[in-house]
């Protein structure tokens, strides 16, 4: 066929136009339907650009949907050399030239459809002649991080003979309010999405909005681009940084998997652990949930998900490694933890992947060096323990003699140390504890039997638990086990740190038990079996039960909510207890069990003197400075309020010298107690930091050695502060002491989260109290916020009245956020009037009563739910000022004072005022106080069947049943 000036253009475009029809102007392109998939006619959006480029002479053809140009040219009946200008020719040299065959590039993609036996192409669906006209079935607005709105996708359908044909278009916010057009590139439920990065959630990417909302459903947290398949952009993957792990559900055709391909290259290096996975039912996620799946059965697909081999798809389903990685448990892959410190022998075989085994090379490198570093430690200890023996066989008889006595009391001390660890059992010693055994009796092997047989034992166990071969005679240590066995040891090695736990609170609450004198003893063994039942099976139902028993054997509410308190504070922080009355099951809380006890676990007084100190220094900088030493004073009345009298005169002689002698030189006064703050802090930076010393030592080859150096220096500071604070620290209970020493064990054995309460004084257990408060009412406002901004969006509002509404939208959540912090009450927050304030801007703005009525309902029904959370976190709050209030009042005196004695309530109200408490709430306190004829935990039982003080509804029913007075059906809300 010959061409002309510009005829390729013509030569083309006239042969689609025969083929397909006519086209359309798109830009720079026209459109036509793709001869390849869209040859049958009937309803298409065109998928296949023409373009002429007049620098090469040439015409471009591009099948957006991935059709090859040759098969698109093949259709039309031409050739490649049509779409150039100016024929091609060839001279005799370039005959004689073999020609040069480029191979296509075959990608993740192309593999992955293959594999998967899917066309290479979307095969098209002929809908026929359209019979509806496209109406709007969704809206889905793009929110910024801020809340504010970049644009919308609109999402509209039409009916054919053949079915429902569907279409999407953009509109972005202006000035001017919503135009045609499209927005900047954000993932869709941004703010959604940012939370659950901060919070360390698995975040899903699917191909379409409906699929997002299907996976909030599935209770996970998911994200796409506007447009669908193949308009992700570098700059949503930015949105992702910082990820711990992303799920790609990608659809199942080939724009689907090479979208999922597109998707992963764009955030390899911004997040963590990406998998790439698909439907194991229909098309897409919508498909998958609707046939009954969940989300932990989605099925990896092979060369696309980064952690799926063929052979490890072509072997077994790995649905259950997928929902394991994703955050999701699927049970029946997963084999219970046998909490007696061993693997069960009929578990299922730990399945593993390359992170799995990446994790397990790291830990046993790390083993391999620590070891050998010990096993070199002793064989010098050893040398010059031989040298020290030589020189003092040169010296005098007497000089020998009181060595051989030295030495031979300290090798009483190592076999002492070496038996008791031994009759505990080395599978309940820690792996610093191994390691300091494995130096004493290496190192006194070749001078005591006893550590020569116990080096043998240590060597086996260690061989047995870690798969480390030692060699005491060489001093080689080699890592026998292969890397996957490495990898579940030392998922071992964690199950064996979570049954110390439970062993440890099983102790405990033996112990409270037996120290219980109200019980007869002839019913406290079948008590310690209960509590053995329960440490075989810890959870909040088992624990639930055995309250019940221990009840039935006459334990009282105090010794139980000791031994609850036990259990949930070492074994269960993140349990579930059983409410009967309501058929539902709620959070368990080691604050709330404290709560429950009569009188405070740790003394106030000892948890104070750290502060008190520190405020006796900054006394002394106010005064030798010459400021008002007032505002101090009076924080220094309040905080030696709960200390004992002794305490306080001695708090109060040091004020009294640094008011003589400002710029004296005074050391302080309890050096040795602990500060539960900085400790607190101590402990989880060194939970941070020590994977990381660990990781650096399974590294050969450290990039920086320097940098290396200094984090193995401030894991080895923040270790130490922690065994002086074990060691000699002061004011630490038993229970705090055990806490620490689990929590170290717990780090050792990989693991790097921190129990919220790690101490189990009243100050701490309160401020965690009044954290977990503002934590409720900022999530509770901002669900409350989103429903508005959707009732206003979804109710015909011009954007523009929503924008210039924005102020007082605000202030209503901010003040609705105090409300239900309990920062302030319900009338505090409808005097503000600030909901009035914002229907009448509503209402100025000429937004119809039906709408306003919404609002109005709406606001309402947060602020009643807000109230309730604010009721609630009050009490709590009180509670705890209760119990302080009352060590002060008990301590105000060095005789002990009657309850309703004037004494009590002058100190009490003492005390409140030495606290900087309004008037206002003294007054209230105080005539609360008046109110208590006795103690609460003294109330008169007027049903001497029931035990006193038990309550029949769950905590806060009673709020709950007289705030939702005449608001509709109120059953299930209690008797």
């Amino acid at each position: 066929m010959t061409t002309t000036q510009h005829g390729s253009f013509e030569t083309i475009t006239a042969a689609l136009e025969r083929e397909v029809g006519m086209g359309r102007a798109s830009g720079a392109w026209t459109k036509y339907c793709c001869p390849v998939h869209e040859a049958g006619g009937g309803h298409h959006n065109p998928s296949l650009g023409v373009k002429y480029s007049p620098a090469e002479q040439r015409t471009k053809v591009r099948c957006f949907a991935g059709c090859d140009d040759r098969d698109v040219l093949g259709a039309l009946g031409l050739k490649v050399r049509d779409l150039f200008d100016t024929p091609i020719t060839r001279t005799r040299d370039d005959r004689r030239r073999a020609p040069r065959v480029r191979p296509r590039q075959i990608t993740r993609a192309d593999r992955a459809i293959d594999a998967a036996g899917l066309p290479l192409t979307k095969p098209h669906k002929d809908l026929g002649r359209q019979t509806s006209a496209e109406r709007a079935t969704a809206t889905y607005p793009y929110a910024r991080p801020d809340g504010t709105v970049a644009g919308e996708v609109i999402r509209k359908e039409a009916r054919y003979e053949h079915g429902t044909g569907k279409s999407f278009y953009q509109r972005r916010w202006t000035e001017n309010g919503m135009q045609a057009g499209g927005f900047e590139p954000i993932p869709f439920q941004l703010p959604r999405v940012l939370d659950a990065i901060e919070a360390g959630e698995p975040i899903f990417i699917v191909e379409g909005e409906k699929d997002v909302l299907a996976a909030e459903q599935a209770g996970v947290t998911a994200t796409c681009n506007a447009m669908g398949a193949g308009k992700w952009r570098p700059e949503h993957a930015q949105w992702l940084r910082g990820a711990t792990e992303v799920v790609i559900v990608a659809d199942r055709d080939a724009p689907g998997y090479r979208h999922a391909d597109r998707v992963m290259d764009s955030l390899a290096g911004h997040v963590g652990r990406i998998r790439v996975v698909q439907a194991r039912d229909g098309k897409d996620l919508s498909d998958h949930l609707s046939a009954g799946h969940d989300i932990g059965e989605l099925d990896p697909i092979p060369f696309l998900d980064p952690h799926t081999t063929r052979s490890s798809v072509a072997a077994a389903s790995t649905a259950g490694q997928i929902a394991a990685t994703a955050g999701v448990v699927t049970p029946t892959t997963t084999p219970e933890p046998n909490l007696d410190g061993g693997t069960p022998m009929d578990a299922a075989p730990i399945q593993h992947d390359d992170t799995v085994d990446h994790m397990g090379s790291h830990f046993s490198r790390f083993l391999q060096q620590l070891f050998q570093q010990i096993l070199m430690l002793a064989q010098h200890a050893a040398e010059q323990r031989r040298r020290a023996a030589e020189k003092a066989l040169r010296e005098a008889v007497e000089e020998q003699r009181e060595y051989a006595v030295r030495q031979a009391a300290e090798q009483k001390a190592v076999e002492t140390r070496l038996a008791k660890m031994a009759k505990q059992g080395w599978d309940t010693a820690s792996r610093s504890e191994l390691a300091a055994a494995l130096q004493d009796a290496a190192a006194w092997a070749p001078d005591s039997q006893y550590a020569k047989h116990t080096l043998a034992e240590l060597a086996f166990h260690i061989r047995a638990r870690y798969g480390v071969a030692v060699d005491p005679d060489t001093g080689k240590v080699t890592v026998e086990a292969s890397q996957d066995v490495v990898g579940a040891l030392a998922a071992v090695e964690r199950d064996r740190a979570t049954a110390s736990r439970v062993r440890t609170a099983q102790d405990q609450m033996t112990a409270i038990v037996a120290a219980e004198p109200n019980v007869d003893e002839s019913n406290k063994p079948g008590l310690y079996a209960d509590i053995e039942e329960w440490r075989r099976n810890p959870s909040g139902r088992s624990l639930s039960e055995l309250g019940q028993k221990m009840k039935a054997a006459g334990v009282g509410e105090k010794t139980r909510a000791r031994v609850r308190f036990a259990a949930v504070y070492l074994a269960l922080p993140e349990g579930e207890m059983p409410i009967a009355e309501l058929g539902a099951v709620a959070a368990l809380s080691a604050t709330a069990e404290l709560r429950r006890m009569g009188e405070p676990l740790v003394d106030p007084g000892e948890v104070i003197k750290p502060q008190v100190d520190e405020l006796l220094v900054k006394y002394q900088d106010y005064a030798r400075t010459g400021r008002d030493t007032s505002p101090i004073a009076e924080q220094l009345s309040a905080a030696i309020a709960v200390m004992t009298p002794e305490d306080q005169e001695t708090a109060r002689e040091r004020g009294k010298a640094i008011r003589s002698a400002p710029s004296g030189v005074y050391k302080p006064l309890w050096p040795d107690h602990v500060d539960r703050r900085e400790l607190d802090a101590v402990v989880r930076m060194y939970a941070m930091v020590a994977p990381q010393v660990e990781g650096s030592a399974a590294n050969e080859e450290p990039l920086d050695p320097a940098a290396v150096t200094a984090l193995r220096e401030r894991a080895a500071k923040h270790r130490g502060e922690i065994d002086r604070a074990l060691r000699s620290g002061e004011g630490l209970h038993e229970l705090e002491k055990i806490q620490l020493k689990a929590v170290l064990r717990d780090i050792e054995a990989g693991k790097t989260e921190v129990p919220e309460l790690l101490f189990a004084d009243d100050t701490t257990a309160a401020a965690l109290d009044a954290s977990r408060s503002d934590q409720i009412a900022h999530d509770t406002n901002t669900h409350h916020r989103r429903q508005l901004d959707q009732i206003l969006s979804t109710a015909s509002v011009p954007p523009e009245v929503a924008r210039h509404a924005d102020t007082e939208i605000r202030s209503v959540f901010h003040h609705q956020t105090q409300l239900a912090a309990g920062h302030w009450s319900l009338g505090d927050y409808e005097q503000r009037g600030t909901a009035a304030k914002l229907d009448a801007h509503l209402n100025a703005a000429g937004i119809s009563e039906p709408v306003r009525n919404r609002v109005r309902n709406h606001l309402d029904q947060a602020a009643g739910e807000c109230a309730i959370a604010g009721k609630q976190a009050r009490r709590i709050q009180e509670r705890w000022d209760e119990r302080r209030e009352l060590v002060a009042a008990s301590r105000a005196a060095v005789e002990p004072v009657s309850y309703d004695s004037d004494q009590r309530r002058q100190a009490t109200e003492a005390g409140l005022r030495s606290a900087g408490l309004s008037e206002r709430v003294i007054s209230a306190r105080m005539a609360a106080d008046a109110g208590h004829a006795t103690p609460p935990s003294a109330a008169v039982n007027n049903n001497p069947g029931k035990e006193r003080g038990a309550r029949r509804t769950a905590p806060g029913q009673g709020v709950y049943r007289a705030t939702h007075r005449g608001r509709g059906d109120q059953r299930g809300q209690g008797k």
